[in-house]
């Protein structure tokens, strides 16, 4: 099973790898451009550019089998915190963003 990250770069189109990254930032692969192609032994990395920010993406591949792609936006420190629980907010702030420490 190891190398199948590196296989599956030498199959994977931009398009796929468009279609992968829509689902996980929440637009259209048309609005997705696609750079910095990587393979490892199990994953596939790349960055996304869609609506004027930057992504960094991945999936896990193995024998037939392929993972939904995880993109995370770089430089996001701003958008990623949440304000103190209020009672205008509460319902920003759940057991798993409590737990991860994302709200109070």
């Amino acid at each position: 099973m190891s190398g199948c990250g590196i296989i599956e770069k030498q199959v994977a189109s931009e398009e796929s790898l468009k279609q992968k990254a829509s689902f996980a930032i929440g637009t259209q692969p048309n609005n997705i451009s696609i750079t910095n192609v990587q393979s490892g032994l199990e994953k596939i990395t790349f960055d996304a550019e869609a609506n004027g920010s930057q992504y960094s993406c991945y999936y896990t591949t193995a024998i037939v089998v392929k993972s939904d792609a995880i993109c995370r936006k770089m430089n996001a420190q701003a958008d990623t915190k949440l304000k103190p629980a209020t009672e205008e907010n509460q319902g920003q702030c759940n057991a798993l963003l409590k737990a991860a420490g994302r709200c109070k």
